[in-house]
């Protein structure tokens, strides 16, 4: 009597395969994931390094940088240190020619700016409200999503919530203290407003980085936030917007100065939606003291363009004091290659 031969898999046999396969699947994902993301932080580098030659080419034209802000104090508007009451318009919208916008540039109403003047509403901010929707994707980093801003509706019955503006990753240098750059006291303890290479004013040249471009930090990451927080929102003049403050290390959740503050210092609650650790935040500092930190979502750490054009990474565990001086243009710092 002949053998029947036997038909394909047991039980057992199936299983031990489909095990062999999920152990493959477990190792090798995470090699898929790492390429990808090295991948992105590649892309991303490439993008800051095109907004190092955007920045040295309107220096060249006009023999400064861009002004952190363009503002007119005492202003009939009431305009000067705060939000939606003057002109207001910022580095980034300044440079939209050197970013290859010329078209986004020229529709640009900069009589009213982005922000004010304030009539009953901040006329700039419905003026420029087509141009400001438009998304640029220099400035988008791949490792993070692609988001809008909206102010909440729930704020003044929703009579500012018609514009939405688009969003991005890439923000200025804005010092070592909070959005006014004066000097502050934190804890009974004297902190000095070191130099920054963008501010409230327009002369920062080359000249001006005597601690050496190669040394001092124009721009870092940050991360965009949901539909009603303001961080990512690279159109206006604020902490985590277009611009942060160096008192927060990379991808911290507290300050260097011990205030005892929780995140990002942003100026009004509604402009806050905390997502910690990632993206923590408390609203409510007000204009003038409202900071906000570089954060990515590259692991480990974040990009920053040097003044040479140059993208370095800095890791989440830079030394808070570096991370400060090198923020700084011209604090006489003495910072060694490896520091950082």
């Amino acid at each position: 009597m002949l053998n029947k031969r036997r038909q394909g898999f047991t039980l057992i046999e199936l299983l031990v395969v489909i095990a062999i396969i999920a152990v493959l699947i477990s190792l090798l994902l995470p090699a898929v994931q790492s390429a990808r993301e090295a991948a992105r932080r590649a892309q991303c580098i490439n993008n800051m390094k095109q907004l190092g030659l955007a920045l040295h080419n309107y220096h060249d034209t006009n023999g400064v940088f861009a002004p952190g802000r363009i503002w007119a104090p005492n202003s009939p508007a009431g305009c000067g240190y705060n939000f939606f009451q003057c002109q207001d318009t910022n580095w980034f919208i300044l440079m939209l020619p050197q970013f290859e916008q010329g078209n986004l540039a020229n529709a640009f109403n900069y009589t009213t700016g982005s922000g004010g003047p304030l009539i009953g509403l901040p006329v700039g901010f419905f003026a420029n409200s087509t141009v400001m929707a438009t998304k640029i994707a220099t400035f988008q980093c791949p490792s993070d999503q692609d988001l809008k801003f909206q102010i909440t509706p729930t704020y003044v019955g929703g009579l500012l919530s018609g514009p939405i503006a688009s969003k991005g990753n890439y923000v200025a240098s804005w010092g070592n203290t909070q959005w006014d750059q004066s000097n502050i006291t934190v804890n009974g303890n004297a902190v000095t407003y070191l130099q920054s290479a963008f501010g409230h004013m327009g002369n920062i040249g080359i000249a001006r980085f005597t601690d050496g471009t190669s040394n001092s930090v124009m721009m870092a990451e940050i991360i965009q936030g949901d539909q009603y927080d303001i961080r990512g929102a690279i159109w206006q003049s604020v902490p985590g917007g277009s611009h942060f403050e160096s008192r927060m290390a990379p991808n911290k959740s507290t300050d260097t100065y011990a205030s005892g503050a929780f995140g990002d210092q942003l100026n009004q609650a509604m402009f806050c939606v905390n997502k910690p650790p990632t993206l923590p935040c408390t609203g409510g500092a007000g204009d003038r003291g409202s900071y906000a930190g570089a954060r990515s979502r590259h692991p480990g750490g974040i990009n920053a363009l040097l003044g040479d054009g140059s993208v370095r990474f800095f890791k989440d565990s830079v030394n808070a004091q570096i991370w400060i001086a090198i923020n700084s243009i011209s604090g006489g710092e003495v910072i060694s290659a490896d520091a950082y």
